[in-house]
């Protein structure tokens, strides 16, 4: 309980709830805008990069398999080169027992002497000269003939690692382009989503009347049945029993099971599809998202916690019990497990779990930014597959 209470003090922040006005809406949605502006115009000049490196990459490619092309003929050439050599040692086996260079010229004397007849003599030095001439010139061109080619084997071989040496460099600097240009496309809502949906809630407070300096949580914009904000004293789980099958990472790639990208929560599961989600403390919802590409249904609720603003996720929801405005308490269905049959949809989901993540202040439209670990405040147990246990209400 000690060390719950120092890990609180420590990762809680300074800041207090300070009344949100319209204005401050505004001003989050012309940020908004900006970031999307500067992180649509790096995303299209990651994508150039990325087909100029493509280009270069298949022209590398191309060079490789040429040259593999290459060195698959000069080794038939040499195969058959020393198929050559060796079928002209066996016709010339006999001779060479006399013709062994090394041994002097006693030994062609010898067979030069035993002619019987002048003819023979002739005939069998002509043949000592010819074959001495012609074993002498044809292992030289073809040792010099193998010779080169081993030469320009080596060579090929030399240039070939050096090609794939730079296409390997070169992919791994597109599959770096690649993830900042995921960067742009992570788990949650997009940037355009969050600038359409704020558009769209701004529009709406002002259809109510409310004007910019007026605090957005008193202008009209409860509904009815609606308490608004009650402050909490503590957090608890949002489901009543389930354990942890992958970490929050942030922006940094995840090294569990998963193998994927950047993740601004923690996936809680080991249970069923259509199990009750629950808010995670007292709040109020303060943005519903349905059939995200990337998140499925979600729900955003604000909470002030011992004075200090914080908004939860929950995503990959089946369904949504919730609506926006309302007030919620721990014993609040606001939804149910999906993630399973989701999939249809939501391109971000391996199977049925709850994505369940939290961030300082108020920030349902610019949630990822803020998000922390939920392990700051919640004792979870460790990863299930690394003999984690369970966690329950």
């Amino acid at each position: 309980m000690l060390i719950f209470v120092f890990m609180l003090i420590i990762f809680t922040p300074s800041y207090k709830v300070h009344a949100k006005t319209l204005k401050d809406l505004k001003n989050e949605l012309a940020s908004l805008k900006s970031r999307y502006e500067t992180a649509n115009k790096n995303k299209n000049l990651t994508s150039a990069q990325i087909d100029s490196l493509n280009d270069e990459i298949n022209s590398i490619i191309s060079k490789v398999n040429g040259i593999k092309e290459d060195m698959r003929k000069t080794e038939e050439d040499i195969k058959k080169n020393e198929k050559e050599i060796e079928e002209k040692k066996n016709e010339t086996n006999e001779l060479l027992k006399f013709l062994q260079v090394s041994q002097g010229e006693n030994v062609f004397l010898e067979y030069i002497f035993e002619a019987d007849s002048y003819t023979d003599f002739i005939y069998r030095y002509s043949v000592v000269s010819q074959l001495t001439d012609y074993n002498t010139d044809l292992m030289d061109d073809l040792k010099k003939l193998v010779t080169e080619l081993e030469e320009k084997k080596t060579s090929l071989n030399s240039k070939q690692i050096e090609l794939e040496k730079s296409s390997n460099e070169l992919s791994s600097k597109k599959a770096t382009l690649q993830v900042n240009l995921a960067g742009y496309q992570e788990e949650g809502t997009t940037l355009e989503q969050d600038i359409s949906d704020m558009e769209e809630r701004i529009e709406g407070l002002e259809n109510k009347g409310c004007s910019d300096g007026e605090n957005i949580d008193t202008c009209g914009r409860r509904t009815s049945g609606s308490a608004g904000m009650v402050n909490a004293t503590g957090w608890n789980y949002p489901l009543t029993w389930g354990c942890v099958t992958s970490e929050y990472t942030g922006s940094a790639e995840r090294t569990d099971w998963s193998g994927g990208g950047s993740h601004y929560g923690i996936d809680l599961d080991c249970v069923e599809e259509g199990t009750p989600v629950y808010a995670a403390a007292n709040g109020v919802v303060e943005r519903i998202v349905t059939y995200s590409s990337c998140g499925g249904n979600m729900v955003f609720i604000n909470h002030s916690v011992n004075g200090v603003p914080y908004t939860t996720v929950y995503m990959h929801l089946l369904s949504i019990a919730a609506w926006q405005d309302e007030s919620v308490t721990p014993s609040t269905v606001i939804g149910y497990v999906g993630g399973g049959s989701t999939r249809s949809y939501d391109s971000c989901t391996g199977g049925t779990h709850l994505h369940f993540g939290i961030a300082y202040g108020y920030n349902a439209y610019n949630f990822n930014a803020n998000s922390f670990n939920p392990r700051n405040i919640y004792n979870f147990p460790q990863l299930i597959d690394y003999g984690g246990g369970y966690f329950s209400r």
